[in-house]
């Protein structure tokens, strides 16, 4: 039997599970119950693991990279990383992955899973049933029967029998998130489907359906495969081209166009986990109808869900709640209005709070060093201090505008962006401050990464060229 390669894309910000989710660590990354449970990365890998998988490929941005690789050590998992330069939405995504296998196989299987969905029940058996079909140049996009109108999901809407390639169906259309009553409408009339995001097919039939509908597109994203470079053993994207792919979702750019699309049903409980109301919707709560992560105390609260990471957290008297607190942001929401979430972030975005983009992280400013608390002040004098810090895997550092300071990698693999730059070293490598504004230092490794800090007391001793070298 052919073996079906999972292919997990890691991309998104996850905006409406903030202050837990953020740009540089996302929903997927994010565990989804207590400190015990795995991640939602981690659950999708997990459910991918019986015979008839092959070693899954996965795509991220490049900040996550070291984040990946740590989850899957957990897991003890070995795959294929991809490293997007930017994102540019699930289509260039999946086509990278398509033609990273086509050099090897153009046979390659792939069944494409969502990172950050949860999802409950048998696939094996129903990825299975669509092999043939897919084998054949069948593209299959899973559907899920819906269990009440939803104005936030897309549709697929049954057309009827496809031939000889049992539970596969034809596709009469899509509906792109209908407005309720549309979403009621379509339930009634029967044959309509919750659009999953799982699909799958060949890297050939998936490479050849994106050169004729979006041949540009096609064409950047294989030059940024072919210019790519292995770091680490895992595959980073040439930026130049794949920063020129059109950022379209699979869906519009090939899916709703081509005559190869198929649906096959999927009776599972899934939930794409939205909203935080979603997030208790998934969760075990006790006999008051209560979640409670973390150190939490409740007293006559009902119905609510509260998540303490850092620190304890008492409510009282709380009905049909949400509390989530973490140590730099607290967010306190009523359970039917957690969908406003995401206008909160884009009201951060606009006054460009660092919240909206990173968990609390180690601040390093340029002079006292031996006052800041992530540093350890190994020597000074009247003329330098050296010092040394770690950043824990996926965190970030930053470094205050200055131009007298750099930093060596001891250890680890990191990736550097300034005011208008952006770089990636590796032990030995260096990055300078800019004067031109701070710097932030993500730790790309699966495991903490060690810097040596070397500040100069005055201008006199900054190197020359300071900014070419930083860009170089």
């Amino acid at each position: 039997m052919k073996k079906i390669t999972p292919l997990i894309i890691c991309g998104g910000n996850g905006t409406r599970l903030w202050p837990l989710s953020r740009k540089h660590s996302p929903k997927q990354f994010q565990r989804i119950g207590d400190a015990d449970s795995l991640t939602f990365f981690q659950s999708a890998i997990q459910r991918h693991r019986a015979p008839v998988f092959a070693e899954p490929v996965v795509v991220t941005g490049r900040i996550h990279e070291g984040t990946v690789r740590k989850q899957l050590q957990e897991l003890q998992v070995s795959a294929r990383i991809i490293c997007e330069p930017m994102g540019r939405n699930t289509g260039p995504a999946v086509l990278a992955a398509a033609e990273v296998m086509l050099a090897e196989d153009p046979d390659t299987l792939f069944v494409v899973v969502p990172a950050d969905h949860v999802i409950e029940g048998d696939l094996t058996l129903p990825f299975t049933a669509c092999i043939d079909a897919a084998v054949a140049g069948q593209i299959v996009t899973f559907g899920i029967e819906p269990r009440f109108p939803e104005s936030g999901f897309g549709y697929i809407v049954d057309g009827g029998e496809m031939e000889g390639f049992g539970p596969v169906r034809r596709v009469d259309r899509f509906v792109e998130k209908p407005p309720v009553v549309e979403a009621t409408a379509l339930i009634e009339a029967g044959g309509a489907y919750w659009a999953s995001g799982i699909s799958m097919f060949s890297a050939a039939t998936i490479h050849d359906e994106y050169f004729k509908f979006d041949p540009t597109t096609a064409a950047h994203v294989a030059q940024s495969v072919q210019e790519a470079k292995r770091q680490d053993g895992s595959l980073h994207l040439a930026s130049g081209s794949f920063g020129q792919a059109d950022a379209q979702p699979t869906e519009s750019a090939v899916f709703e166009r081509t005559d190869r699309i198929a649906l096959a049903p999927l009776d599972v409980d899934w939930d794409d986990v939205g909203s935080w109301k979603a997030m208790y919707g998934i969760s075990k709560p006790d006999a008051n109808g209560n979640v409670l992560q973390g150190d939490v105390i409740a007293l006559g609260a009902q119905n609510t869900m509260v998540r303490a990471d850092s620190r304890l957290v008492s409510v009282v008297g709380l009905s049909d709640v949400i509390v989530i607190d973490t140590p730099d942001a607290l967010l306190v929401a009523r359970m039917d209005q957690t969908q406003d979430v995401k206008a909160i972030v884009d009201e951060l975005k606009k006054s460009h709070r660092r919240e909206t983009e990173r968990h609390q992280e180690a601040k390093v400013a340029m002079v006292p060093m031996i006052d800041q608390e992530k540093v350890s002040a190994l020597a000074e004098s009247d003329n330098y201090q050296v010092g040394a810090a770690e950043i824990a895997v996926g965190r970030t550092m930053t470094l205050e505008a200055g131009d007298a300071r750099q930093a060596l990698i001891v250890r680890g693999h990191v990736h550097a962006q300034g005011p208008a730059w952006q770089k990636t070293s590796s032990e030995g490598g260096r990055v300078y401050t800019d004067p031109d504004g701070p710097i932030t230092i993500t730790n790309l490794s699966d495991e903490p990464t060690e810097l040596l800090f070397v500040t100069l007391a005055s201008a006199d001793f900054q190197p020359k060229s300071l900014k070419r070298v930083a860009n170089g």
